[in-house]
């Protein structure tokens, strides 16, 4: 029985290719500069009786995905850059502590919620539970002696 989807080609699409964005050593500094952010602000909010209070408020916490999209690229190309150039790896582990830092903050100060906090330190920085994992223990050895 014929198909009755039709190609992209047949109905008149066509699909332009995009150029992979090629590596330049200022990516390092662009990133490092995308991620070294304050991890809050305080702004002045004045109520209805006229005083005035402090409001603060999380800033946006920076991702490799934010500046992949900003770059214009995707986070495999960053990843693939992050392999093969030295230099971006060790601006990309930096990133991660400048994120890392942002989330503790934030995360300490009750900006964020507990559960989204270990959530995130879990997924996106690589953190674990205190437990020690079961599997990556070596094997027990046990010797009998008899006297």
């Amino acid at each position: 029985m014929p198909s009755s989807k039709k190609s992209s080609s047949s109905i008149g699409i066509t699909r332009k290719k995009t150029a992979v964005l090629g590596y330049r050593t200022e990516f390092c500094e662009e990133l490092l500069r995308f991620f070294d952010i304050p991890p809050f602000r305080i702004t002045e909010v004045q109520k209805r009786d006229g005083s005035i209070s402090l409001l603060e408020t999380a800033c946006e916490l920076p991702t490799f995905a934010a500046f992949a999209k900003k770059m214009g690229t995707t986070c495999a190309v960053l990843n693939g850059w992050e392999k093969k150039y030295p230099a971006f790896a060790q601006a990309c582990q930096k990133a991660r502590d400048l994120q890392s830092n942002i989330l503790i903050q934030n995360s300490l100060r009750g900006n964020y919620s507990s559960s989204f906090a270990m959530f995130t330190a879990k997924n996106l920085l690589g953190w674990k539970d205190g437990k020690e994992d079961p599997s990556s223990t070596g094997p027990l050895v046990i010797t009998w002696e008899e006297k």
